[in-house]
């Protein structure tokens, strides 16, 4: 007899199902492109680039800003984006590769670290986010970033860390209700419920007051357009989670724009936002309040 563990899927089956490599040959390419991406960015942007900025007093406490170029720009719009990895891997150091497209369109990009699990609880990575984001906030004029045009975004775990941002009550950190312009979320994970059951969970540990405190799918927050965006060769049950999401955001009076990536997978969908030509980039420029950059 079948063992169900959620849903309609057995162990076996679950795992597969958020196992995003499961899909792909070989994980470690993907790894390396945004390695190198990164470094060819963090290279190209050097001049504009302000590298380890400490946002609270922890060892993994940085972030990075790249741009905006132009020195007498005034203030300009930023993209927070939040690296991915199952809140287990990576770091910012691979997740520069979007800034020369970003900042090409007249915009600042900023990345931060968190603290990886298993060293660190989900719970503490949520928090750990949010005071980057409101260090970012706080100092933003200082790199000539404008506080009320700053859209967040992530892929995979980072997405899940985006959306946490939207329901979080800025106010109680001495920030204005809605400081979020927008949103551009990357093949995220919105309920956690799941995921508690999976071989992820080995790692990461997530217990059941963290599910029902940490899975925005359920959690109330401030509205502002969201892009909802994932890969054509994802699993199905990352794609739910992005539909489902959609909806329920829908309902609560956001504008969002969801759609499918045609050709890519979990691992490479990011990389669109470093094309100019690419809707998701579109998409985000859109955002930010400024046209594509130019190819």
């Amino acid at each position: 007899m079948t063992a169900y563990v959620y849903r309609d899927f057995d162990q076996e089956r679950l795992d597969a199902q958020y196992s995003p490599s499961s899909l792909v040959d070989d994980l470690q390419p993907y790894l390396d492109d945004y390695a190198l991406r990164s470094r060819l960015a963090q290279a190209e942007l050097a001049g504009v680039a302000r590298l380890d900025l400490r946002f609270g007093p922890g060892p993994d406490d940085r972030l990075d800003v790249y741009g905006p170029r132009a020195a007498d720009a005034g203030k300009r719009p930023a993209l927070f984006f939040i690296h991915g990895g199952y809140w287990q891997a990576l770091s910012k150091e691979e997740s520069a590769f979007p800034a020369p497209a970003i900042v090409g369109a007249g915009a600042g990009y900023v990345t931060p670290d968190y603290t990886l699990a298993p060293r660190a609880r989900l719970t503490e990575i949520v928090d750990q986010v949010r005071g980057a984001f409101a260090w970012l906030w706080r100092h933003a004029a200082d790199y000539r970033i404008d506080p009320d045009r700053i859209v967040v975004s992530g892929s995979s775990a980072g997405a899940h860390l985006a959306a946490m941002l939207l329901a979080t009550p800025w106010r109680r950190r001495g920030l204005p209700d809605a400081p979020i312009a927008g949103a551009v979320l990357l093949g995220g994970i919105y309920d956690l419920t799941p995921v508690q059951r999976t071989y992820v969970n080995e790692v990461v540990g997530i217990d059941a007051s963290e599910v029902g405190e940490h899975s925005p799918m359920f959690l109330p927050g401030m509205r502002c357009p969201v892009v909802i965006a994932w890969g054509e060769r994802e699993t199905e049950e990352f794609k739910r989670q992005s539909s489902e999401f959609a909806a329920r955001l829908r309902g609560r009076g956001c504008e969002v724009t969801a759609f499918e990536q045609r050709g890519r997978n979990h691992f490479d969908s990011p990389m669109e936002l470093a094309v100019p030509s690419a809707r998701l980039h579109a998409e985000t420029c859109r955002l930010l309040g400024l046209p594509p950059a130019r190819t």
